[in-house]
């Protein structure tokens, strides 16, 4: 028979052995999952992209991924978390490019640097922008609407749902582009000013194609064209500004996967490359794509470079039209 000392330290053999042969899987759920900070409230295209990418992120990274909303000063409160935040990888943030690109121009005093402050790992997402007209409107294609313009200046307005935001900054470049200062008739949000555009309230809208699909293919507006490098999948049937001559009204809206400064190359590329995997899911693509944005993964260099690169496209805009948002 064996002894009580004997018969306990086959125990204690035992335990140590089962502890050592844990799946790789349970250990892991025992760890502290990884954090995306979302600024904005849940629900939103933000918020839903992000929880479509947490799920697959998982994986590649080895660990649970969840989504942390931090809602509040349009996003500037999550980031002033993630300036907080280990660089280990543990907490990235979805942030959307006029965070980098607006903010920077538009507030005299901002709590961080996106240069500094931010480091962007991938692209995750992005959104054409376009100029509307109501389908009571004459005006069948841009050159018409330009035309109409010219001769009706008291009337050149566009309806837009956020004073300071890119469709309002988009707007004032038409206006510039086409020759005629258009007067700009803000909304808080584009479902607001939706009504006011489909009901002939002023002669066109600036918003995101996503939010103007519906109404265009409906028949209840009518879409001129989009502010993307290539037509929109969602409406090819749409020009761009730049097939009609206006080169300089190319821009898109993106949202990227962000992380703290001084957070370490590797750590950078290996989010970066989760991103890329994630996004070549194809039920994670057309998800995406039913929210009205194309799913768009990249190299932390080409993320950061279309961030820059955006900010000095609104940048004149900006200054010319003496906009502060504080």
């Amino acid at each position: 028979m064996k002894s009580f000392k004997q018969f306990a330290l086959s125990l204690f053999i035992g335990a140590a052995f089962a502890a050592a042969v844990v799946p790789e899987t349970q250990a892991q759920g025992t760890q502290q999952p990884y954090k995306i900070l979302v600024g904005f409230a849940p629900g939103g295209t933000l918020d839903t992209i992000a929880r479509l990418l947490a799920d697959k992120v998982r994986e590649p990274l080895g660990h649970n991924v969840i989504v942390d909303n931090k809602p509040g000063a349009g996003g500037r409160i999550a980031i002033d978390i993630l300036k907080t935040m280990p660089t280990d990888g543990s907490v990235a943030m979805m942030c959307p490019d006029f965070l980098s690109t607006i903010y920077p121009l538009v507030y005299q005093k901002l709590n961080y640097d996106p240069d500094l402050d931010l480091v962007v790992a991938s692209t995750v997402a992005e959104s054409a922008m376009a100029l509307a007209v109501p389908a009571a409107s004459t005006s069948k294609t841009l050159a018409q609407y330009a035309d109409w313009v010219r001769a009706n200046p008291g009337q050149a307005n566009f309806g837009h749902g956020a004073l300071g935001g890119p469709t309002y900054l988009l707007g004032l470049m038409i206006g510039k582009e086409i020759g005629v200062p258009m007067t700009d008739v803000p909304f808080s949000g584009a479902a607001a000013m939706m009504p006011g555009l489909v009901g002939n309230q002023f002669s066109s809208g600036t918003s995101y194609v996503g939010d103007l699909v519906e109404y265009h293919k409906g028949g209840r507006v009518r879409i001129l064209a989009i502010s993307g490098s290539k037509r929109s999948p969602l409406v090819p049937e749409v020009p761009t500004f730049t097939e009609l001559g206006y080169k300089n009204l190319t821009a898109s809206s993106i949202f990227s996967l962000c992380l703290p400064r001084n957070t370490p190359t590797a750590v950078v590329q290996k989010w970066s490359a989760a991103v890329a995997t994630a996004l070549g899911d194809k039920q994670v693509r057309d998800k995406i794509t039913a929210l009205n944005f194309m799913p768009e993964a990249s190299t932390p260099a080409e993320a950061q470079q279309r961030n820059r690169t955006l900010r000095a496209f609104w940048e004149p805009t900006v200054k010319a039209s003496g906009f502060k948002a504080d």
